[in-house]
């Protein structure tokens, strides 16, 4: 094949594939930090053979110029829209919503290019290959929080049901399964549930690459979730026998074992199934070639300038505010000195590898007696990760996941202490039937010389306020303190203020 054949074969998706490689690295960071998603790294490949596969028998072309000349200016529009959403991106990496937005655009003009190059059988043919990569984007946080702290919670009701069976005593705290001789945790019994996400993308696939009919696939679907289920209820089980007969010292021989005997389970149980619902591929014989579509290549090179302005331009407007940024009185945390009480306490190694921090470290004391804190303080140097590792440590996501009980968001705390001004979001939990205060700051190492100190709002104004201010990749501290022992908000707030007076240090600084 001569080289202007290849020009003439590859052109007119250029522009389509430079789109889906920046999404892609996009959700890379997700899929490396969030174990819930490693499974997104197989999805880019499983995508290309789908639809490698169906090429193979793609139908013949059906184009009209109307629809085309349609499909032209709506790409174009979807095009425009990338700016924005590149701006915002970098501002914003961890924003989910925001990923689905960028997810549906790159399918969108995927779709469009196949509909202006092969008509309404080419965009039927191939929708499913280009629409399978949104198995991998990240679901929204409430959508999350709803079905998989759902699930675990099923999970660890039905493991401690399933052991009261067989005479072990246990009992469930939120995610957590108290026995006799201590506490089997979300990590070790019920984190297997993330193996929810990944069938669902086992299966679509699994639908596809053996042909399955419409129905059979939602079938799949439906009875593989169900399936991942008792696996996770098995795994969880297991965990709590192992805990009880051997003490919780056996978890960590056992653990990875059974969760790998559930996980294989699962996706075994998924692949029998369908591959006794296989079916043949269509024959379609190809009445094309696409080195013979027409007048896609020159649009589709215009349409990968556009995307390099785009990239371009986010930089420039980034490095121009970013002159304007100023660094924030850095701060460290000591804890209170002279407290007989105070104890450092160690992080779990599942918490250093979720989180990623550069410098952390906790402790809990008593003061007055009776009421009892714990602080968390981390540091993140500025990279494109930070912000997406500081906000995944959020207390109305993880409390509720160890057996507290969300009350309600308290108004926001602002104090300054040792020339910083500090921040705190306010929550209030149940525990044991007793208030629970949690507090909250996460503070940007830098922030816009005439504007006040923020700690990166989560909110819409916040996250479109950040892209239009230049804020990125800033660097974060976080330091959330939790006490109990107070019935109401106004006093444990006075305390909060004391506390931090006590334990907010200036960091020095080394030459």
């Amino acid at each position: 094949m001569s080289r202007r054949s290849w020009v003439n074969i590859f052109a007119p998706w250029i522009a389509a594939a430079a789109l889906w490689v920046w999404l892609f690295f996009h959700l890379h960071v997700e899929w490396s930090l969030n174990p819930q998603y490693n499974f997104g790294w197989a999805v880019p490949f499983l995508s290309l053979l789908m639809f490698w596969f169906r090429w193979q028998r793609r139908p013949g072309p059906d184009v009209s110029r109307g629809t085309s000349l349609l499909a032209k200016w709506a790409g174009w529009i979807v095009l425009a829209l990338l700016f924005p959403i590149r701006v915002i991106e970098e501002a914003n990496p961890d924003w989910r919503l925001f990923s689905w937005l960028f997810a549906l655009c790159v399918v969108d003009f995927s779709l469009l290019s196949l509909f202006r190059a092969g008509g309404r059988s080419w965009l039927k043919h191939f929708a499913f290959p280009v629409c399978f990569p949104l198995a991998a984007v990240p679901w929204p946080v409430p959508l999350e929080n709803v079905v998989i702290q759902g699930m675990m919670r099923a999970v660890a009701y039905v493991a401690v049901e399933v052991a009261g069976w067989f005479g072990v005593g246990a009992y469930q705290l939120g995610n957590i399964i108290q026995l006799r001789n201590g506490f089997v945790g979300v990590d070790e019994a019920c984190s297997g549930v993330k193996t929810l996400q990944a069938g669902i993308m086992v299966a679509l696939a699994l639908g596809e690459l053996l042909h399955l009919r419409w129905k059979k696939r939602v079938a799949l679907l439906l009875l593989g979730c169900g399936w991942v289920f008792v696996c996770n209820v098995f795994r969880a089980t297991a965990l709590v026998f192992v805990a009880a007969s051997s003490g919780l010292d056996a978890l960590g021989r056992w653990h990875d074992l059974i969760g790998t005997a559930a996980l294989l389970s699962g996706m075994a149980g998924m692949l029998v199934l369908a591959w006794l619902w296989k079916g043949e591929p269509e024959t379609v014989r190809p009445r094309d070639r696409l080195s013979d579509t027409p007048g896609t290549f020159p649009r589709q090179w215009m349409a990968l300038a556009w995307l390099a302005l785009v990239f371009a331009g986010t930089e420039i407007w980034y490095r121009s505010h970013e002159r304007q940024l100023i660094e924030q009185p850095p701060w460290q945390v000591s804890w209170p000195a002279g407290n007989d009480t105070v104890a450092a306490l160690p992080i779990p190694e599942s918490t250093r590898v979720i989180l990623r921090y550069d410098d952390a470290k906790t402790a809990v004391w008593e003061e007055p007696p009776g009421v009892r804190w714990w602080s968390f303080f981390a540091h993140w140097k500025p990279q494109r990760a930070a912000l997406q590792l500081v906000r995944s440590h959020s207390p109305d996501i993880c409390l509720p996941a160890i057996g507290r009980t969300f009350r309600r968001a308290q108004p926001d705390v602002n104090l300054r202490t040792a020339n910083v001004p500090l921040g705190f979001r306010s929550y209030e939990f149940e525990q044991n039937g007793r208030p629970l205060f949690v507090f909250v700051c996460i503070q940007e190492d830098k922030r816009v010389a005439s504007g006040p100190a923020d700690g990166g709002e989560w909110s819409l104004r916040g996250r479109l306020s950040a892209a239009f201010q230049g804020k990125r990749n800033l660097g974060q501290r976080l330091l959330e303190i939790a006490v109990s022992g107070f019935d109401d908000f106004a006093p444990a707030s006075e305390a909060l203020a004391k506390t931090a007076e006590e334990t907010v240090r200036p960091q020095k600084t080394t030459d």
